[in-house]
Order: structure tokens, then sequence, then C-alpha cells
């Protein structure tokens, strides 16, 4: 392993394991192997480190390493504050405080940069820029200016050189994770590799601002029924992946507390609005804002909502949607054994104890079974959960921990808003609609013509090796039977319109009987009549074919 790759990755590793040292981590580099490279190297740091910092506990001597070790490290320390299922409360806190303590360049020295990426002078697109910063982060610089058309934008320009030292330290990072899960089965557990390739794609992808703005964009076309969220236009034929120009939206920060109530504002119903948007991205649409902290959003009048900073989403397809969906049902139910399983289909092939997992979560279930939404206290219920999912050793997949850590953000962000705020209430509705949805009929439907079709996939199947399991020896399936098994499904799928139409007959002939829908002689609807006794005869029939169908597989 070429760990000291070049001249600067080894002055970089030395800086590190000087921090490291600093900070009282020396028994973490002799766990990753590094202490003999280092020395050999000529730079490994032999003094105490300051006993004052040595009190400290061990996540918040790690949040101070991170801030010395600088920008990349920094932005690690905040993707691993979304994973809820591998740290518990008090590391999660530390990684949330992480200060990016950035120095604010000249915009002199930004010019060049910015002109660069505009392909032309900057007086010619714009006709001031506020030399200084609005906003000052280890990747970019943010800055207000006005166009030459009189509109007010704020400007986000890639720092020069951020790229290469990025690149040079993911690098690192990249051996080091190799190292650790080579090294130290303590660290094993937490899964650097596979932490630190999250990251890596987190990272390169917050590098590329055009990616930002096709998210606010997706978003905006998402929530464009809410006519109180504002979400800033970014102008796209001024922005390119090292420069975003975007529409200057002024108003409140939300954390602003007494701002906001000095301009007469509804905090409780902003909180509620914040909710409806989260839950609504989240469940609905599938692409959220992962990062939904007050900083993300200023409040405006008629409390209307902007929500700010699109580097950080998440994205849920429709079959995790329906996981989660299922999950908490099967909590609000005490099905202990269903949940159990969403959650170990959750563990990315990690062997599961699963009678324990469904001992634990029997536990868990037994807290919320019969509370109705508007009573559970949803930031509790994901404690229990992830602190379940700790205790067993699961990883869950990211998208989910993205999820799990939006929510929570999310719950924090309305209490300082509305102590009394429920964010679980905000989701009743929704939720209550994704479950109809789900066991709709016309669904049902649907997923038999796909299983009809997946057995006709497996039929036109290329032959199994030699050695596979043969049709009838319990492995693939028999052509020969398969025109019997689509046949029965064709007839189970007909069978079931057939009741739907055969209900909605005896539904509606009940409703004209109620109604005396004319013509009705003796005060009868004989319309109603009608269709009462065509639906009677009609269910009959199906009872007879249904108890026929029995005998026959018996």
């Amino acid at each position: 392993m070429n760990l000291l790759h070049t001249g600067r990755d080894l002055r970089r590793i030395n800086q590190l394991a000087a921090i490291l040292l600093k900070y009282g981590f020396s028994d973490m580099l002799r766990r990753l192997g590094l202490a003999t490279p280092v020395e050999q190297a000529g730079r490994l740091v032999r003094a105490g480190g300051d006993h004052r910092l040595l009190r400290m506990g061990t996540a918040e001597r790690l949040r101070h390493a991170l801030e010395e070790m600088g920008p990349t490290y920094v932005k690690l320390g905040q993707v691993l504050a979304t994973r809820v299922d591998l740290f518990p409360p008090d590391w999660i806190d530390q990684f949330e405080r992480l200060q990016d303590r950035a120095r604010p360049l000249p915009f002199e020295q930004l010019r060049p940069a910015v002109e660069a990426a505009l392909g032309r002078p900057l007086d010619r697109v714009f006709a001031q820029v506020d030399e200084q910063p609005l906003g000052v982060a280890s990747i970019a610089q943010v800055h207000g200016a006005l166009t030459r058309a009189g509109e007010r934008v704020v400007i986000k320009v890639r720092k020069p050189g951020i790229e290469a030292t990025i690149r040079s330290d993911l690098r690192l990072l990249d051996q080091l994770a190799k190292l650790a899960s080579d090294n130290s089965e303590e660290l094993r557990r937490y899964r650097p590799v596979e932490l630190v390739r999250e990251f890596r794609r987190s990272l390169t992808r917050e590098l590329d601002f055009t990616i930002e703005a096709r998210n606010a964009e997706r978003i905006r076309r998402n929530l464009r029924a809410f006519k109180w969220l504002t979400v800033p236009r970014v102008n796209l034929a001024l922005s390119s992946a090292s420069l975003q120009v975007q529409q200057r939206i002024e108003g409140i920060p939300a954390r602003a507390l007494d701002q906001l109530d000095a301009a007469g504002l509804d905090r409780p119903l902003i909180a509620r609005r914040g909710a409806l948007v989260a839950w609504k991205m989240a469940l609905e649409d599938g692409f959220f804002h992962a990062d939904p902290h007050p900083g993300n959003f200023l409040i405006l009048p008629g409390n209307r909502i902007a929500m700010l900073d699109f580097g950080m989403v998440g994205k849920l397809s429709d079959g995790r949607r329906d996981q989660v969906v299922r999950l908490v049902r099967s909590i609000l139910t005490r099905d202990s054994e269903h949940a159990a399983a969403v959650l170990a289909g959750w563990s990315d092939g990690q062997p599961v104890q699963f009678e324990m997992l469904v001992a634990d979560v029997e536990d868990v279930v037994s807290l919320y079974y019969g509370m109705p939404l508007a009573q559970l206290d949803l930031g509790a219920l994901l404690g229990d959960i992830t602190a379940l999912v700790r205790n067993h050793g699961l990883v869950l997949p990211t998208d989910i921990a993205l999820l799990l850590k939006a929510l929570l953000t999310l719950e924090g962000f309305g209490r300082l808003l509305n102590p009394d705020f429920d964010l679980i209430e905000e989701a009743q509705p929704l939720l209550q609609r994704l479950v109809r949805q789900r066991y709709a009929p016309r669904r049902l439907a649907r997923s038999l013509g796909l299983r009809a079709l997946e057995l006709v996939d497996r039929a036109y199947a290329p032959p199994t090796a030699p050695g596979a399991p043969r049709p009838g020896q319990g492995g693939g399936l028999d052509p020969r039977h398969l025109e019997s098994l689509v046949a029965r499904l064709e007839r189970g799928q007909y069978r079931q319109i057939q009741g739907l139409l055969t209900a909605a007959a005896l539904i509606s002939g009940g409703l004209m009987l109620a109604g005396r829908v004319p013509p009705a002689p003796w005060d009868l609807s004989l319309p109603g009549v009608l269709l009462l006794l065509a639906g009677g005869l009609w269910s009959t029939w199906l009872l007879w074919v249904a108890r026929r169908h029995l005998r026959e597989w018996k």
C-alpha cells in the first residue's frame, strides 16, 4: 500500500499525525499502523498533549481535531453527523458543532476565477459587486452583486486551488480508511471504507455547483403548489461548475426568534409549513433537502418561507418510501416481526440475529402500540430505532440515514420555533394517503401483472449452468408449468376486477334505494333494486367459483 504517495502526501500525513497526537489520539495512530511510517519520516511529534484538552470527552476532542485538520475533515465530520445509525447522540451533537473556520479571501483574489467562469470581464455582467462577503466557507465564498439588468443577485465562487487540496485529502482518506479496516476491529465496525466512499461522492458533488442548481430547480418544481414557499432561482446562463449566480432574497433568519416576534410573524404556522414541505419532499417526491437546519431558511413577510442551500439532498426510491411506510405502520400496529424484517432488509447483507432483533423491536414498539399518530413523539421513536440499530451492529443505507438525520434536525428546528411542535402530527394526512395508495386495488392489480411478467422473463432466461438446481428440484421455474401459472394469475386478476365491479353495483344500488332514485314505484327505486339483484347474483356466482377452485387445490 503506497500511503506516502508523494512528498506533499508525506507532509500532510505528518501534519495530521501531529494534530491527532495533540488531541490524545496516539492510540488511534498505532491501531492504524501509522506510527512506523510516520517515525520513518522523522516528523512524529512525541510531546505530550495539552492536559486541558485531554480532560475533554473523546467526541469533543475529535471535533477540535477535525476543525484543526482543515476543510476536508470539517466536511467529513458534517457527513458523519448524518450517521445517527453509527454514532451515539453525544457524538452526533459534537459533529453538528463543527465550524468551518475559513478565512475570507479578498475579492481581488477571486476575480480571476469569476471572470474565467463567466468567460468575459466582470464589469460586462455586473454593475456592482460587494467586496465584503456575505458568507465564507472552506469551498466557496459568497458575495452580493447587481447585474447590468438591475437584478440583485448573490454570486458563489469556488476558491482557487481548493479542488486540488480536497482531492489530495480524499486520496489520503482512502488509504487511512483501508488501514483502519485492515488493522482495527473496533474501527472496522464503523465501516470506514464505505463511509469514505460516501463522503467522496458527497464532496465531489458539492464541488460542482451545477449539481446544486439542478437540485434547487427540481425541488422548486416539486413544491410549486406551495405559494408561500420560495426557492431562489439560479441564473443558469451565468452559472457553471465553479460559479453560481442566483436570485438574492432578503428575509429574517429562522433562528432569529426575537426578530420574528418583532415582525409579528406566526411561529407555530411557520413550523407547520416547514414540516409540510419536509414530509412532501421525503415521502411523496422522494427527493428532499437533507440539511434542514434553521440557517438554511429565511422567513419572509406573510409567514412565507425561503429555502436555501441544496448542496446536500437525499433521494428515496418508491421502494424505500414504501419500506418507511411499512415500518411506521408495523410499529403502530405492534407487528414486531414485520418491523424487524424491514430493518434486517436495510442491513446490506450484514449477519443479523433475527430472533434477538425481533425481541428488541418488540420492546420498542410496545412503547408506541395503539398510540395515535398525533401523540407520537417522533424524536423519541427515531432515537429508539437508531439505538436499536447500533446495538445490533447494523449500518443503514445512506438514503435512510440521511432521512432520519433530516427528520431529527427538522424536529429540533420546529421545536425552536414552537415548543409544542409535533412533526409526526403534520405527517398524519400524508401517511394515511400513502397507506391507502399502497393497498389500493389498482396497485394490487398492477403488482399481479408485474409478477406474471417476471414469470414470463424466467421462461426466456438462458439455461442453468451444470450443477445448478433444475426445474422441479427446489430452484428455478419449470417452463412446462409456466402457462398454467400465468393463466391462474390472469384469472385471479380478472376475478378481482369482477369483485370490485360487484361491490360497486351493491353500493350504488343501496345508495339509489336510500335516495329513492326514480322511477320509484311503491317508493322503491327500480334501478337500485335491479343493481342489488344483479350484484347479489354475481357475488353468489363468484363465491361458487372460488369454492370450486379451492377444492381443485386440495
